[in-house]
């Protein structure tokens, strides 16, 4: 029986984070049953069935002003974050035979210590699936907000460092991650396990007649669209959005006054007044009329870490892509016709010179190549080489 730990909730393309743990679980489901004992620090929109078990807990910080001026100040929550695990320790407690029983336990990210500390004290194998490391996103921080730079590096270090020395295997999405670990960290290299991101390219589902519905509900008929796409409450995504409301959309609009900017994810609330060149859709269900309507896929992202769930999606759809060296972290781009990595400061000219007819010249390889290197296959060998030497130990 396998255990696993993680934020919630859990559900279906909300975001990069649940989209690895579904692909994790059905790679998992393949050799045991799975019991997923999810803490939500949001609130559900409500899921269907899962072939797996469920066990929630709601963790969710509702005294909205203040959770909001952290968020805006310091980009987290500590009064959040001290609920979340209030609530994990007690929820950890009452499932402990669970754990007992359990064969191994995976935890979803170094913001779980009492989790890491109970499942040794009760003899489990722990491994943690990193998703990114935390440290990392911090100190891209340091050039434009030093407050969040050094709080996230006083918060985040002693966790990740605590948690490589007790977990018996460390899951990274890159290589980049674990030699930053090694080499920050300190972490035993004999312990990493690289399982990349899963890329999922379904052919995509949308009519003519409701490809002309959406462009005529956001503005966007005759206009080149420039797409992001992203959770708005995670704080690389909205630190990106940041950029792009507070400095980019202006000095774009001085020399392309055809493009808009697409804005895709929940958490829009919190740009109430953008630019006129741009536009929020908020959560949408289905993501297929925003990559059809897509020109070019924007991400300016000073913040990051792990690799970008976004970027390999529209990779796969053979988007051009214009975005950083965060942005593309993980994802070899070298000769990618369809990848622009730039600097922010080239950002403005990138998009000067952007044509439409430049996304119809992607090679068909480039995209093959993208879906070979994420294919669920992948990360299915990957979890079966796990679980095969974890049963050697």
């Amino acid at each position: 029986m396998i255990t696993m730990i993680a934020l919630g909730p859990v559900e279906s393309n909300s975001n990069g984070y649940s989209i690895r743990i579904g692909h994790l679980m059905d790679s998992l489901l393949r050799h045991d049953e799975v019991t997923l004992i999810e803490f939500n620090i949001a609130e559900p929109r409500g899921g269907g069935e899962t072939r797996y078990h469920r066990i929630e807990y709601d963790a969710v910080y509702r005294e909205h002003r203040i959770g909001d001026l952290l968020n805006r100040t310091i980009t987290f929550n500590p009064l959040g974050q001290l609920k979340m695990q209030l609530v994990c320790l007690r929820g950890l407690w009452r499932n402990r035979d669970l754990i007992k029983k359990s064969d191994v336990v995976f935890i979803e990210g170094a913001l779980f210590p009492f989790a890491i500390v109970l499942c040794k004290l009760l003899g489990k194998k722990v491994v943690m699936d990193t998703h990114c490391v935390n440290l990392k996103l911090a100190m891209d921080f340091k050039g434009h907000n030093r407050t969040a730079y050094l709080l996230r590096r006083i918060a985040w270090g002693p966790l990740e460092y605590f948690a490589y020395r007790l977990c018996d295997v460390i899951v990274f999405v890159s290589e980049e991650e674990v030699g930053f670990s090694e080499s920050t960290l300190r972490m035993d290299r004999r312990k990493a396990l690289v399982i990349p991101n899963v890329l999922d390219i379904p052919p995509l589902s949308v009519t003519d007649g409701e490809l002309e519905e959406f462009r005529d509900k956001y503005g966007l008929k005759g206009r080149t669209v420039a797409t992001f796409v992203g959770d708005l409450t995670s704080v690389q995504n909205k630190d990106c959005v940041n950029f792009i409301v507070d400095e980019l959309a202006d000095r774009v609009r001085d020399v392309r006054e055809d493009i808009r900017f697409l804005i895709v994810g929940k958490g829009a609330d919190a740009f109430p007044d953008p630019p006129v060149n741009m536009v929020f859709t908020g959560y949408v269900d289905k993501i297929d009329p925003v990559i059809a309507v897509t020109d070019i896929f924007v991400a300016p992202m000073r913040v990051g870490a792990g690799t970008k769930t976004k970027v390999l999606l529209f990779m796969g759809y053979s988007k051009p892509i214009l975005t950083t060296d965060v942005g593309i972290e993980g994802i070899d781009a070298q000769g990618r016709e369809d990848v622009m990595v730039r600097d922010l400061s080239g950002f403005p000219e990138a998009l000067r010179t952007f044509r439409q007819r430049e996304g119809q010249n992607i090679s068909q390889r480039c995209c093959m190549n993208a879906s070979q290197a994420y294919s669920p296959e992948v990360m299915r060998s990957k979890v079966d080489e796990l679980l095969i030497n974890l049963k050697k130990q």
